[in-house]
């Protein structure tokens, strides 16, 4: 495994695709802080002390779109799944909803290169204005220097020693799913959903009840309807 630490970088994720050529199977690159941190659907992901930043190459799941699904599982498995819980399609939230990581998938050449960011600790006083989902904490611990580079060593060989099959995928997410039973809203641009959240089905699709019909839906930011 090649393994790259860096001190300050704009963003593991580019880092880690204009260096994919030629590069072995098992790629990681991690950094202390992120300038240009990137979420999904563009988004950006802002980067606090005590977060964790590092993108790696992984083959993808044996049903593609399961991928960021099961890399979530692995992730909430190797933290302690009684702290973090899941967020449809790839969002980790804390105990008090407020999500504490974010998972970005892209796929190059059959290859999926994924991004994560996890907030590992606190970070008081660093709340940023454009953070739109509530800044939430894995734990209350603070990283030493070392950590910032042995962390994301140690997910990245978890993950690779424990790849899913889909159905247990599949059993594993909705068992660890927040929402699940509960109120959502589903935006995908101008469309909007609202309905019970039933569970993923065989392709990572949301399954909503609305009006007594099961509704699947591949994209979106879902809500939960607290209230």
């Amino acid at each position: 495994m090649k393994h790259l630490h860096f001190d300050t970088i704009s963003s593991t994720q580019d880092y880690l695709i204009e260096n994919l050529e030629g590069s072995p199977e098992h790629f990681l690159v991690s950094a202390k802080h992120q300038s240009k941190g990137r979420g999904r659907s563009s988004n950006k992901w802002d980067s606090f002390s005590n977060s964790l930043a590092f993108s790696f190459k992984v083959a993808p799941s044996k049903v593609l779109t399961l991928t960021s699904l099961e890399i979530a599982i692995l992730l909430i498995k190797f933290i302690d799944s009684e702290k973090v819980k899941l967020k449809w399609p790839n969002d980790l939230l804390s105990v008090d909803l407020n999500k504490c990581g974010g998972i970005l998938i892209q796929l190059i050449d059959g290859v999926a290169i994924v991004g994560v960011g996890l907030n590992w600790g606190q970070s008081v006083g660093e709340e940023h204005e454009e953070y739109k989902t509530g800044k939430g904490e894995i734990s209350s611990a603070v990283l030493n220097d070392t950590e910032f580079e042995t962390l994301p060593k140690a997910i990245y060989e978890f993950i690779l020693q424990n790849r899913m099959e889909p159905s247990q995928i599949i059993t594993d997410w909705n068992a660890n799913c927040v929402h699940l039973g509960k109120k959502v809203t589903i935006l995908d641009g101008d469309d909007r959903v609202d309905g019970i959240f039933k569970g993923i089905g065989p392709a990572g699709e949301a399954i909503i009840e609305n009006n007594n019909k099961e509704l699947k839906i591949y994209s979106g930011s879902l809500i939960i309807n607290r209230a």
